[in-house]
């Protein structure tokens, strides 16, 4: 019996073998017919039974039953299901599947694909910034989304950007998105207390290399459900995660250079021409105002040249008594000092980051580590910094996940903030006060050295050693998820994080250096401790019925605790050089604070589509803030959208050169919460003394109705796709109402103070965002591609208290460079102050429009004007926003070598150049240099179609005067980064256990082409240019390695 059984067996099993076959085929696109590589093949009900097709599209399956099902799959392509049907030849055209084809994107409390989600958000991934060498993720971002503009504050190392997502929507309060990293909202912005001297982004702490991706959310739809904090815009950052498989090591190194600025930044005139000028100055005065002769006054001019510089060992003269004989003579005549050398050097950039990453079917890990290292221009600024990241993610059974990501980061700045006000603003000094007639020796009289020249210069050389300036932070940001299936359809998750920055800035001058002089040596150390707790959990649920009706929902809460620990100490009256601490001190200050405020929300959310095609949404949050009083507290936000699908529609079937278009809308409400932690309640400071006793006085007077400022935006969008997504794209309109905005009101005298907070502005922000991506040609190993982003946005102020003008100054800029004016249909930086009508040609004297009912001097164009500028009216003179900008890139790549080109661009508007009082003055300041445009383009008689008035050495105010004269057109377009890299051959690195290896060159700002040359143009977000330092030209060769 067991013989027959076993040969009943056999033979079942015999033909069973025989009955199955070999499959072979190709896998080719649909539309131009090239191979598919890497394409998923399997036999459909058999779990782990499949293949890939190879880099030509050729597969081979073995052992498939005749009547088995292939699945063949794509990313990008529709999932097609083949009968086998006995065939043992299958070849396969693969359809574009424009709704496969969606990116995941990551959004409030979920994730999403961007073809189904109904709000506006664009992403950047890790590749479009892994190559750009920057201390911060920002500074990589420009150009790259529209409708947000990315400005770099300064070319300092360690300096922090500005970033305005959709216009101006605050007049009091914050500008700034709010940041979430890994689905928690964290600290962000500058953390320093240190004003002038140095700042602190914090932002920085982490490493570019741990991002995954970048998602920007800018309308209510998109980032209503964060409520009170989501107002300007929304960036999610998300980190890497290990994927399933073995082990991946990654390193990664680059060493960069910077050895010149971007652009010609104020160039000065040469000493010969400097020298030149100053005699100018005081042979037009002496001649033009005093009534010398021209002998008479050069010898006064020379005078004063050889009283500054004998010393100096220089003598001048002027044989025929003008300005073409003046001759420079002296033991150093022909030598003069370079400052610029002295001053600034070839930075250099490096950075190291070493990553391993993992996983199984349970468990997944990422960790890093990272060392970055750049020592600016200025020889007194350096950054540097060390990150370390653990992401761990382990499945409990089959119900519970836990994640756990935990980022250290610990960095050190050196050297001051750009500022007018500091004489180690080397750029300043370098551009403005340092003659090359100045030695920083004793020039080899035996004089001690020079510590100072005149009334503004100072001697770097000397001052050096008499002072430091450091800022150190250190972060730690951990959070840890647990998600619940309760149900397939049915998921908690809940998230608690803490967020640690401490920051420790220090300070110190000699007796010697002259900030230090009056008060025998100074020292400060301030301390400053943000920690954030977040604490959320919400229920989501998904599911499908009857096939074609997708439901989602979410609910949940949100708590928030922030703490501020600020602590300052100065000591004066030092003993000794030696011992920088305030331990030391002879006199004693110190200051501190402790404040916060805690959020409490409720939020919630409903998704519906059918059948792919139409889609709705709506959320809803509740926040309660302890910055509002107990009748404000609480507000709401919500947001409608809906989207279209209209190439599922049966009627686009004849129209297949259009491959996908979606029609999407939305509305709803966001807010932003006062920057005062206590503005709603009267406080009590007690920094004053009375008869030196410790007394005390209302520092702020309460406005218990102080509320939510509100922002209304509507969003209408159109997305398509072409010629099987080669070209894709989206046209966005959007406006945004910005109500009860904070404004200074007036109060009545009586109550001691001058004004109060209230919610009573309103601006308006609206503009049209175009993003376009095209793959211009796919040939065999090449590959070219493109893409555009443009924004035009109109900001717009609609409504002030009691429509009374307010007169503001840009707030970045310690000398008050831009004069701005807030009025009732006017631009948010609407540029005010006095128009210039240029220079006499006849005499060289400034000529202003008068803009009023006065009696004229004389008429320029057609228009009333004078020579006194105090009888001229100041009026709005234009727009620092530009009309248009964005920014283009393309790509091209060719079997292993890759290139890529990354542009930005500004059409439009205007930039106040606040520098050109310093270095374009009209003589009076004489003790300063020039630049070599106000050099070339000054009046004299044999230059009368000049730009700039005639120079005299008594003419104090004209050029300081806020005025059109110092506003020029701010259009630029500049390449941002450009890319060669090249990818070692897999069957080379193979021989050496190296999975895969990667060589590149990165420029950043090598080329920019401008309206307006003397200064770079890439400006602040107020449309102003300052003393800050410019940003560089940057040269980067860089090895990525993975084993």
């Amino acid at each position: 019996m067991k013989k027959l059984i076993f040969i009943f067996l056999s033979v079942l099993l015999v033909n069973a073998g025989m009955a199955q076959t070999r499959v072979t085929g190709k896998v080719t696109d649909s539309e131009d017919g090239s191979p598919v590589p890497y394409a998923v093949v399997v036999i459909k009900g058999l779990r782990g039974v499949g293949t890939n097709t190879d880099a030509d599209g050729n597969y081979s399956l073995s052992n498939v039953p005749p009547d088995a099902v292939l699945v063949f799959s794509y990313v990008g392509y529709k999932t097609q299901e083949i009968p086998v049907s006995g065939r043992s030849v299958i070849n396969v055209e693969m359809v574009t599947d424009a709704l496969a084809l969606d990116e995941v994107i990551v959004v409030a409390y979920g994730t999403s694909t961007k073809g189904t989600f109904t709000g506006a958000a664009s992403v950047v991934k890790a590749d479009a910034i892994k190559d750009v060498p920057t201390l911060s993720f920002e500074n990589a971002m420009g150009g790259k989304i529209a409708g947000m503009q990315i400005t770099t504050l300064s070319g300092q190392a360690g300096s922090t950007s500005s970033i305005r997502v959709r216009g101006v929507g605050s007049m009091n309060a914050s500008n700034e998105p709010l940041y979430v990293i890994d689905g928690v909202p964290v600290i962000s912005g500058n953390v320093t207390q240190m004003g002038i001297y140095t700042s602190s982004n914090v932002m920085s702490s982490i490493n570019p290399n741990d991002i995954e991706s970048i998602t920007v959310l800018k309308d209510a739809a998109a980032s209503a459900l964060y409520g009170s904090r989501a107002a300007n815009g929304v960036i999610v950052i998300t980190t890497k995660q290990g994927k399933q498989g073995k082990p991946v090591i990654n390193f990664k190194a680059s060493v960069g250079i910077t050895p010149s600025f971007a652009t010609d930044n104020y160039e000065v005139a040469s000493t010969e021409q400097q020298v030149e000028l100053y005699y100018e100055n005081f042979w037009n005065a002496g001649v033009l105002y005093d009534g010398m002769t021209s002998e008479e006054a050069s010898a006064s001019a020379l005078a004063q040249l050889n009283k500054r510089f004998n010393k100096h060992g220089y003598t001048f003269s002027a044989p025929d008594h003008t300005v073409n004989s003046l001759t420079i003579g002296g033991d150093r005549a022909g030598q003069y000092f370079d400052w610029e050398d002295v001053l600034f050097r070839t930075a250099v950039y490096q950075a190291y980051d070493l990553s391993v990453s993992g996983g199984t079917e349970a468990s997944n890990y990422y960790t890093s580590f990272s060392y970055t290292n750049d020592l600016g221009r200025s020889v007194i600024n350096a950054f540097d910094r060390i990150t370390g990241r653990m992401n761990f993610g382990q499945k409990i059974g089959k119900y519970i996940e836990l994640n756990t990501n935990i980022n250290v980061s610990s960095s050190n700045k050196e050297g001051f903030n750009d500022s007018r006000a500091l004489g180690n603003n080397y750029f300043l000094q370098s551009r403005n006060l340092l003659w090359g007639l100045y030695w920083p020796t004793d020039y080899g009289t035996g004089l001690p050295w020079t510590a100072r020249y005149g009334s503004y210069a100072y001697n770097p050389v000397y001052y050096n050693n008499e002072w430091e300036n450091w800022s150190k932070t250190q972060r730690v940001f951990a959070n840890e998820t647990v998600t619940i299936k309760i149900l397939p359809e049915l998921i908690l998750k809940s998230i608690f994080s803490f967020d640690n920055t401490q920051t420790l800035d220090h300070l110190y001058y000699s007796a010697l250096h002259f900030s230090g002089t009056a008060t025998q040596g100074s020292v400060s150390e301030n301390s400053t401790k943000i920690s954030e707790l977040v604490s959320s959990t919400t229920l989501n649920y998904s599911k499908t019925f009857g096939g074609v009706h997708n439901v989602s929902a979410l609910v949940g809460w949100e708590v928030a605790k922030n703490q501020t620990d600020y602590q300052r100490s100065t000591g004066t009256n030092l003993p000794t050089s030696a011992l920088h601490t305030v331990a030391t001190a002879g006199k004693l200050d110190a200051s501190a604070y402790y404040w916060g405020h805690t959020l409490a929300s409720m939020l919630s959310r409903a998704e519906y589509n059918y059948d792919n095609k139409y889609y709705a949404s709506a959320s809803f949050r509740r926040d309660g803030s302890s910055k509002l009083g107990p009748d404000s507290r609480w507000g709401n936000f919500w947001s409608v959208a809906g989207s279209w699908r209209i190439d599922q529609e049966s009627f686009m079937d004849a129209l297949s050169v259009i491959s996908s278009l979606r029609l999407r809308a939305s509305y709803g409400v966001n807010g932003t919460l006062p920057t005062s932690n206590y503005g709603w309640r009267s406080l009590t400071s007690y920094a004053n003394k009375y008869m030196e006793q410790p007394g005390s006085s209302v520092s702020t007077i309460a406005d218990a109705d102080l509320s939510w400022e509100t922002s209304y935006t509507s969003n209408i969008a159109l997305e398509f796709g072409l010629f099987s997504q080669r070209l894709t794209g989206s046209l966005e309109y959007f406006n945004r109402d910005s109500k009860n905005l904070l404004q200074d009101v007036p109060l009545s005298r009586v109550t001691g103070f001058y004004t109060t907070l209230d919610n009573v502005g309103e601006i308006n922000n609206r503009g049209l965002e175009i993003e376009l991506y095209g793959e211009i040609m796919r040939a065999g190993d090449f590959t070219w591609s493109a893409g555009l982003t443009a924004s035009h946005i109109k900001s717009t102020v609609t409504r002030l208290y009691g429509g009374q003008d307010i007169i503001w100054y840009e707030p970045t800029g310690d000398d008050n460079r831009t004069k701005f004016i807030y009025t009732e249909g006017q631009s948010t930086l609407a540029i005010y102050g006095l128009e210039w009508a240029g220079v006499e040609r006849e005499t060289g004297l400034n000529l202003w429009f008068l803009n009023n009912d006065k009696e004229p001097d004389l008429m320029v164009d057609g228009r009333p004007a004078t020579y006194n500028y105090k009888n001229a009216s100041e009026i709005v003179l234009g727009d620092a926003h530009p009309k248009l900008f964005g920014g283009y890139n393309t790509d091209l790549a060719w079997k292993g070598i890759s290139l890529s080109l990354n542009f930005i661009y500004k059409l439009g508007g205007y930039t106040y150049d606040a520098p050109g009082r310093d270095i374009n003055d009209d003589g009076y300041y004489w003790e300063r240099i020039m630049s070599l445009d106000a050099y070339e383009n000054r009046w004299t008689p044999l230059n009368k179609d000049a730009r700039y008035p005639q120079r005299v050495a008594i003419d104090m105010e004209d050029v300081n005067q806020k005025s059109s004269r110092h506003m020029h057109p701010a259009d630029f377009t500049r390449l941002k980064s450009i890319t060669l890299a090249y990818n070692l051959p897999k069957d080379l690195l193979s021989k050496i256990r190296v999975s895969g290896a990667r060589v590149y060159f990165n420029g950043a700002n090598l080329w920019t082409l401008a309206a307006w040359k003397v200064y770079d143009p890439e400006v602040n977000e107020y449309g102003s240019r300052g003393w800050e330092m410019p940003i560089g030209k940057t040269y980067t060769f860089g090895i990525d390695v993975s084993f």
